[in-house]
């Protein structure tokens, strides 16, 4: 699969959305490609273009979304928030939303993946379904909201934050999603790449909901498909009508 461009540190180039600003907390929504925060060999990362385009080296992130994932990562810009932000994330106070496209129609439409994962040694993959003593619990709320040809439009909420949770759970469901060079589909993945131009994973975190940790309000906040997720939406359904 192509890789995007990796941006070094240091550069001007700048490819996040700020969704919401505050003088405690930021919500961007990063672009795929883009790592959250760890680079190691010097890649400049989504964290550090905010310190250098905020002039604030203490602006952390609070979560992180896989390179190839988009859509919204919360940071803290002082101390205190992003310990507040930090105890939320652990006791569960955000609520994530996602879209997936996953190869094939989820069966039942709606439901819930409630299989627990741990961390493996492996070239390739992080984790995978276990019931070993280590294993973490991982929940995934799902549902169906739209069937194109081949493939379903999924609304998935995740209750746990666990490491590919999306990716290993839809997996296991027997309906990976697409794109996914590591658990997905590799026949469904190449008809995506091939005929509607999808070059990675689709996986979106689209909507946040949580408590403003120094203000109290609630923040309900969306970050809209970006251009290569919905024109393979826009091509799969136009071929849907061409096969009726």
């Amino acid at each position: 699969m192509p890789r995007p461009r990796k941006p070094q540190r240091g550069s001007s180039y700048r490819s996040f959305a700020i969704v919401y600003e505050d003088e405690h907390l930021l919500v961007v929504s990063k672009p795929a490609g883009l790592l959250t925060n760890m680079a190691e060999d010097g890649e400049q990362t989504l964290q550090d273009q905010l310190r250098k385009h905020f002039k604030q080296p203490e602006i952390a992130a609070v979560h992180r979304l896989d390179r190839y994932t988009s859509g919204l990562v919360v940071f803290g810009r002082t101390p205190g928030a992003l310990s507040a932000l930090g105890e939320m994330l652990r006791d569960g106070g955000f609520e994530k939303r996602y879209w997936v496209l996953t190869a094939g129609v989820p069966n039942p439409r709606r439901g819930t993946i409630d299989v627990p994962l741990a961390k493996i040694e492996h070239p390739r993959r992080k984790v995978a379904v276990s019931n070993a003593p280590e294993a973490q619990s991982a929940v995934t709320d799902y549902q169906v909201e739209e069937e194109l040809p081949g493939f379903a439009l999924v609304a998935a909420t995740i209750r746990t934050g666990r490491t590919h949770q999306l990716r290993a759970h839809f997996e296991h469901l027997g309906f990976p999603i697409a794109g996914d060079n590591i658990y997905g589909n590799k026949k469904a993945n190449g008809e995506l790449r091939h005929h509607f131009g999808l070059q990675r994973q689709f996986i979106h975190a689209r909507e946040l909901a949580f408590r403003h940790p120094v203000t109290g309000a609630e923040l309900k906040l969306q970050a809209k498909l970006p251009k290569d997720l919905s024109g393979v939406l826009k091509s799969l359904r136009q071929s849907g009508l061409q096969q009726t």
